[in-house]
């Protein structure tokens, strides 16, 4: 059945609307509240007048500028009637009362008015990130022949949804081809780097027959871009071609090895460990190598980047990628699979939050229907097309 192969994570960003933080929405309503207690309760011997001018104050927090108004008002009618109740807010000291709620109340208005619109702002940035996110990050095949697959992508920094670690997985005319690579360092530069490198995937995936050619393809635009720009970083790389009958052909650029995880054990795939993208050329003597391994019905290979591995908790100790997928019977379905792996490692990371990025993808060879094939669970098509970017 088809499956959606890969969804970037959602972007998560603080919302400071009403929505967003029920506590700061009731803080007003809880401090007027407070103060009227106070003012009936205590009777002239106290002034709650300052406490009501924090009212539209703290509504300015969470509340939109017409809310912050209301507050203004309702803490100036408070204050109104409990001075004809005879319940004193000062005396002489009602008209600075007033004017401060006054002046706090135009300053909410400003500022709320201010925070919508960087709000607006924040929106259309979305929106681009989403854009770039769906131009660089592409969606991914919902089917191929005789594999699922399925992954995530978790940006480091919240606010991104596109950042060093790349991936993509083309139907080519000579098999299933997949690219999991991670740029050195961060930002813009490492994400021009990434462009690049997924354009030459893309064309060289269809023109060479050969996987070893389309590694050294893929370098050549690296170099250009690097005496374009000045920017000389480089990039690890894993690359994959996928037979219907199981047979892998592997490339290792310097790249963290796959594992093969099955529920009885997990094991680190043997590769040439190879040279990263950007310094072929001082490996020129040294021939690119193809490992071929065979993926046996049910059992699914793991790709990860170095946001994974190297996540550390509070003792400063790596994540063990290894044993967190070991003895895990999740079944064929490579979904369940990084699900976990995604929740194992945010669990391990320190206050849960990755340094790096981080991108994995699993895959499954099809088991026949008539042995008992197990489907990935169906989900609907998320309306927003991210992992988790990280």
């Amino acid at each position: 059945m088809p499956v959606r192969l890969l969804r970037p994570l959602p972007l998560r960003v603080p919302d400071l609307s009403p929505r967003g933080s029920r506590l700061a929405a009731a803080m007003p309503w809880l401090v007027w509240a407070a103060a009227l207690l106070v003012a009936l309760l205590t009777g002239p011997d106290v002034s709650v007048g300052p406490v009501l001018a924090a009212v539209p104050a703290l509504a300015a927090v969470a509340h939109r500028w017409l809310g912050i108004l209301g507050f203004g008002a309702l803490a100036a009618a408070t204050q109104t009637v409990l001075r004809w109740g005879s319940v004193p807010l000062g005396g002489s000291a009602l008209p600075m009362v007033t004017i401060a709620i006054v002046v706090v109340t135009v300053a909410g208005v400003a500022a709320a008015v201010a925070r919508e619109r960087s709000e607006r702002t924040l929106d259309h940035v979305r929106s681009l990130a989403g854009g770039v996110q769906r131009a660089v990050l592409r969606p991914l095949p919902e089917s191929t022949t005789g594999y699922r697959l399925a992954g995530f992508y978790r940006a480091a920094e919240a606010e991104a949804r596109v950042g060093g670690d790349f991936y993509d997985a083309l139907q080519t005319p000579h098999g299933l081809r997949l690219v999991l690579g991670d740029v050195c360092g961060k930002g813009l530069p490492a994400v021009d780097a990434t462009v690049t490198l997924l354009g030459a995937f893309r064309e060289a995936a269809y023109d060479e027959p050969d996987l070893a050619a389309v590694a050294r393809r893929i370098p050549l635009s690296l170099r250009r871009r690097q005496g374009a720009s000045g920017d000389d970083r480089y990039a690890t790389a894993l690359l994959l071609q996928g037979h219907p009958d199981g047979t892998l052909k592997l490339v290792n650029c310097g790249h963290v090895p796959p594992i093969a995880v099955s529920p009885e054990r997990s094991r680190e795939l043997s590769l040439w460990p190879g040279c990263p993208l950007g310094y072929f050329e001082f490996a020129q003597d040294e021939p690119l190598r193809v490992d071929t391994h065979t993926l046996a019905a049910g059992t699914s290979l793991l790709m990860v980047t170095d946001g994974i591995t190297e996540a550390r908790n509070g003792d400063r100790d790596f994540f063990d990628l290894k044993a967190a997928v070991t003895g895990q019977d999740l079944g064929p379905c490579p979904e369940a699979l990084t699900r976990a792996l995604l929740a194992d490692v945010s669990q391990h990371a320190a206050g849960g939050r990755l340094r790096d990025d981080a991108a994995a993808l699993a895959l499954v060879r099809h088991i026949p229907e008539a042995t008992g094939a197990v489907t990935a669970p169906s989900r609907p098509t998320p309306a927003d097309p991210m992992p988790a970017g990280p």
